[in-house]
């Protein structure tokens, strides 16, 4: 079996699960290289489409500078997104699915037409947008405690483990993105809130930034493809029996309680 193999298999098994493990960089001589962190989860990835998963889409993460640097990391952080990880509003999420999930108010972009290429500007992504929505993005660490160099995150595909809509799509040109606020609530008590331009200065640089990773891959995006842009509010622990809602000053909000 080969390290990539070996080390994929590490992460499979961690969140099929539901059994935090060490680093994986902890695994290999020398550290894992960014290079082996992206054939780790690529191959995660692709057994995931084989089993006839559908990928609808990528998560981007630590794009809020001040998470980052709470967090330790030098740079932001991409994930695939599956047809499965992708829920409603309202209803339970059973919390005995995930290891220690965190919760993210974040806009979610549905995109129009195809975004590739290392260059992209604020106006070109805008352009190919179709409609944003206030959302919350679910993460779940399968690396203990969520302590691990850089490349791991890349590795365990971002810690993306599900993202909540609101249902509702607002026409990408009708919302002042860097000027959106959220308030976060928990159990109707106030805890966080943020703004668009937490987000790299404005959301739609986190896609771009994302597209000239995944061009780096040979990857591109899609029309029709989702793409999460960070969050607005610090990362926070979800509490089980939690109701959690973010209002948005023109996306309108999103709810969901954590069992």
């Amino acid at each position: 079996m080969s390290t990539v193999d070996r080390l994929s298999e590490v992460l499979r098994v961690a969140e099929q699960s539901r059994s935090a493990v060490g680093p994986v960089s902890d695994l290999v001589a020398g550290g894992l290289t960014f290079d082996m962190a992206h054939a780790v989860c690529e191959a995660n990835i692709q057994k995931r489409l084989d089993a006839g998963e559908r990928l609808v889409g990528y998560k981007v993460g630590s794009t809020n500078a001040r998470v980052r640097e709470a967090m330790g990391l030098p740079g932001p952080t991409y994930g695939y997104l599956f047809d499965n990880m992708v829920m409603l509003a309202d209803g339970e999420f059973l919390m005995k699915e995930l290891i220690a999930p965190r919760i993210e108010s974040e806009i979610c972009f549905r995109l129009s037409r195809d975004l590739h290429g290392p260059d992209l500007t604020i106006e070109q992504v805008l352009d190919a947008t179709e409609a944003v929505s206030a959302s919350f993005e679910v993460c779940d660490s399968r690396i203990r405690d969520w302590q691990c160099p850089y490349p791991d995150w890349f590795a365990d595909n971002g810690f993306a483990a599900g993202i909540v809509l609101s249902g509702r799509w607002v026409p990408v040109r009708e919302v002042d993105l860097p000027r959106e606020t959220v308030v976060l609530t928990q159990d109707s008590r106030r805890i966080a809130e943020g703004a668009g331009e937490m987000v790299m200065g404005h959301p739609a640089n986190a896609i771009a930034w994302l597209a000239r990773s995944l061009h780096e891959r040979g990857r591109g995006l899609s029309a029709g493809m989702l793409v999460m842009t960070g969050t607005l509010t610090p990362v926070t622990p979800i509490e089980r029996g939690s109701a959690y809602s973010a209002s948005f000053s023109t996306l309108g909000s999103v709810q969901k309680t954590f069992v």
